[in-house]
């Protein structure tokens, strides 16, 4: 299979690792099945992981499952399990990467870049579920993507409203309209 396409579009580095798993709460479609799926994510992050183990894929698995739990349980107005808290409490504070000068530009370094990666994973998680932010943790309607609304009003309602579930959703809405102004004029 050649390399998987993954979105980075939920606001937050913490929820689209949740969206590595797609068609959540229906097919459950993993997008992160080997240790080159995850570097490749990573990447995406601007993050340089090789060497990615099984073992590191678990790891970031099982974050990115208490991630979501504990997303879920804000969206149903409820506190994160305290088995997920704590977890994602341990995994921030490994070591992160270190900001390096190198050649005039900054490079953020680690020694274990998988295990820095994800504390800065689960550093966004704790800020995104703290009580002054976790107001603005949603699900998309159409496709129940978790996002994180960073948009000045806190009133974004789609994962993505431009060529996304937005989009399809304001066509549905014009083409009904168009269909009941049609069946108006035949009347």
């Amino acid at each position: 299979m050649g390399k998987r396409r993954f979105e980075y579009a939920s606001g937050s580095p913490a929820l689209d690792l949740v969206d590595t798993v797609s068609s959540r709460g229906t097919a459950n479609i993993e997008l992160l099945e080997t240790p080159g799926d995850l570097s490749f994510w990573l990447h995406g992050l601007k993050i340089v992981a090789q060497d990615v183990t099984d073992h590191d894929l678990r790891d970031v698995r099982s974050l990115r499952n208490g991630i979501f739990r504990s997303a879920a349980a804000v969206l149903a107005a409820k506190d994160p399990a305290p088995e997920d808290v704590e977890l994602i409490n341990r995994t921030a504070a490994f070591q992160s990467f270190r900001p390096q000068l190198i050649e005039g530009s900054v490079i953020l370094a680690a020694d274990d870049p998988v295990r820095a990666a994800m504390a800065m994973l689960a550093a966004e998680a704790v800020t995104i579920l703290s009580l002054p932010n976790r107001h603005r943790i949603r699900s998309c309607p159409e496709c129940s993507m978790i996002f994180f609304d960073k948009s000045k009003p806190g009133r974004r309602k789609w994962c993505s409203s431009s060529s996304g579930c937005g989009n399809r959703a304001k066509v549905r809405r014009f083409r009904q309209k168009q269909l009941q102004e049609g069946s108006r004029r035949d009347a």
